[in-house]
């Protein structure tokens, strides 16, 4: 089935509702994979502020240093870029209502070059182990996101899946412009979905408010603070009222 297909049919077809314990169970806890800094705004943001609103305890570990979005700016090198993304995430997950200083951990590995395996995802994946609660529901972006950062971080969350034994839902964020084109991002045929698919939507209408100040807060990608670098990158606005949509899209990975 095409991928556009796909996801309309999910879209279309999954249940829905607005209580996250549809995804969680009645006391389970969340670890959200967010590749780069704002993909945990962008992909799963209401959800997240859901869980907060819910007293859930959810977890979020941002796996790439975000540094790669502006590689020509002199007044932003890398260090001073990562530096600033890890601030707009931490105002970002306050306002969905988590507590940054204990729900929010970074990883820090090479944005555009987040591994897949080696002695660096071995790692990363140890820290992991460290840092997920118990009997947590684990949601990574959908290893069919146009991006090889997003593809390596959903390998690390599948191993650590199989470590803990535990449920993985994938949420899509550049992968939904299969579904709905996003000017300027030709996106090429992902292999292998099944079908039918299986997940849930999440009403996250009410919490719309809460995840359009976080995606706010991640100014550097909004074009909004680097200005020496015109071909950095900025998310463009398709992708952004896709993210804003009243349903978030969660895929549950077979076991």
């Amino acid at each position: 089935m095409p991928a556009g297909d796909w996801l309309r049919a999910a879209e279309r077809d999954l249940p829905c509702g607005a209580d996250p314990a549809a995804l969680l169970g009645v006391d389970g806890a969340a670890l959200v994979l967010a590749p780069h800094p704002d993909d945990e705004s962008l992909g799963c943001g209401g959800f997240l502020a859901a869980c907060a609103g819910a007293g859930r305890r959810v977890m979020v570990v941002v796996v790439s240093d975000g540094a790669g979005s502006h590689p020509n700016s002199r007044a932003w090198p890398p260090a001073r870029l990562a530096e600033l993304r890890q601030t707009e995430t931490r105002d970002a997950v306050a306002a969905l209502g988590l507590d940054a200083a204990r729900d929010l951990h970074f990883l820090g590995l090479p944005d555009r070059s987040v591994p897949h395996e080696g002695p660096a995802f071995e790692a990363a994946l140890a820290r992991l182990l460290e840092l997920a609660p118990a009997s947590c529901t684990i949601f990574a972006a959908w290893r069919h996101d146009p991006h090889a950062d997003h593809a390596a971080s959903f390998v690390l969350a599948s191993a650590l899946r199989q470590r803990r034994g535990t449920r993985l839902f994938a949420y899509p964020v550049w992968g939904l412009a299969h579904a709905h084109p996003v000017p300027g991002f030709p996106l090429p045929p992902p292999p292998g979905l099944p079908a039918p698919p299986r997940g849930h939507r999440l009403d996250v209408s009410a919490w719309l408010p809460a995840k359009r100040r976080a995606i706010a807060a991640h100014r550097s990608q909004l074009g909004q603070v680097v200005r020496d670098d015109p071909g950095g990158f900025v998310l463009p606005q398709a992708l952004l009222d896709l993210a804003c949509r009243p349903h978030e899209l969660f895929l549950e990975e077979p076991a």
